[in-house]
């Protein structure tokens, strides 16, 4: 592909040939590229290199660029083809002069019948066109006497024996970026490709549900998975996380068609994880829905309300929960409104320790925090006027 500069690129190379060429023949002839009614009567001897037409390589204009792999989508690049007058020009109107420069500039471009990579990164390195996929040819383009002459007519100059040459093709990149989604890292199970039916009412889960509306589940506790086109003769409920090394698979308490109901095993990590179902069905094979997010939250083991008394401006709190935090899991706590990383983690554990800087002295709600899932705050609702358990909390003292 090739950045906005392309089209300038390829006209410094084709004047650079040109005028290398145009040299050969006579030493203190030169190539310019100049509109042909600009270019004055003078004592120098040139070519004047001059494009005057541009088009798009229909052939080119609705395909992927090449670096775009199966499955990807790309914008199309640009593909231009430049059209190229060379006129020559000689002192005093010396049509002998006139015609050496011109074959001094045919010869050399016929020496170049394709703009090479070296060309266009030596002589136009200021772009990218030299990496560009498609070859840059030049071409010899025959124009009959009324092409030439109504040339000529909107240059509004005299006219001049002229030689036309195609440049094609050069492509300009689009600024507008494809898309290019992830791998499929598994087409199914057992290898199979995807289901397809001639129904709408293929297995898809819909939502998870915790017991009483919670956010997050916790271990021991059953979920319910609500979808459609969930019955099979077998069932079985997912669950993964990053930080389990292999799915665990539960069988389900309950399953019909719309729901299915199961408990989260006391090996579930706390954090986010997700579940999908594995439905099986005697002559219709094995089925894998779609996934969703499952949040099981911690539980603070520890006797609460628990009393720590503060050394200076800091204090320590040591607190206990399941399931056991897992090495790496992100894990803070959460006094109030105010947040702690726990000390530092190096292997699984049920016991996490914390280090409170400028710990002020209150009664406050714990919430422990794993893998951004907080621990169950209880609510006592037996006043009029809802309130934080006193049973679930810290005092500092």
């Amino acid at each position: 592909m090739s950045d906005a500069r392309a089209i300038e690129a390829v006209t410094e190379t084709m004047r650079s040939i040109v005028d290398a060429g145009v040299k050969r023949v006579s030493a203190g002839a030169r190539a310019i590229a100049a509109p042909p009614h600009e270019v004055a009567a003078s004592q120098e001897e040139r070519v004047n290199v001059f494009l005057y037409r541009t088009e798009v390589d229909g052939s080119l204009r609705n395909t992927d660029p090449p670096a775009t792999t199966p499955g990807e989508v790309g914008q199309p690049e640009l593909p231009l083809v430049l059209h190229y007058l060379l006129t020559p020009y000689a002192p005093d109107g010396n049509d002998l002069v006139a015609h050496r420069l011109l074959g001094g500039a045919l010869q050399s471009l016929h020496s170049h019948e394709r703009l090479t990579e070296r060309d266009l990164a030596d002589l136009a390195p200021f772009s990218d066109v030299s990496r560009q996929w498609e070859q840059v040819r030049v071409n010899w383009q025959p124009l009959d006497d009324k092409d030439m002459y109504s040339l000529w007519s909107v240059f509004q100059a005299p006219y001049r024996i002229s030689a036309a040459f195609e440049v094609r093709v050069v492509q300009i990149e689009s600024r507008v970026r494809g898309l290019a989604p992830l791998p499929v890292l598994r087409r199914g199970s057992d290898g199979q490709g995807a289901s397809v039916a001639a129904a709408v009412d293929l297995a898809e889960l819909t939502e998870v549900a915790p017991v009483l509306g919670q956010p997050a589940a916790l271990t021991g506790e059953p979920v319910t998975i609500h979808g459609h086109g969930l019955d099979a003769d077998t069932v079985v409920a997912i669950l993964a996380h990053p930080f389990l090394a292999t799915p665990l698979q539960v069988n389900p308490d309950q399953a019909t068609a719309s729901a299915v109901r199961f408990s989260i095993p006391a090996t579930m990590p706390a954090g986010l994880g997700s579940v999908a179902l594995r439905l099986q069905s005697t002559g219709a094979g094995s089925l894998i829905t779609n996934r969703l997010s499952l949040a099981v939250a911690p539980t603070i083991t520890s006797a609460l309300p628990m009393t720590v008394a503060r050394t200076g401006t800091s204090a320590h709190v040591t607190l206990t929960c399941e399931p056991p935090v897992r090495a790496g899991q992100e894990v803070s706590m959460l006094l109030g409104s105010k947040s702690t990383p726990a000390d530092l983690l190096t292997t699984d554990t049920g016991t996490i320790s914390f280090t409170i800087s400028n710990a002020s002295a209150g009664t406050y709600p714990v919430r422990l925090r794993v893998g951004g899932t907080d621990s169950r705050l209880v609510v006592d609702r037996t006043d009029p006027t809802p309130r934080f358990d006193p049973d679930t909390t810290v005092t500092l003292t």
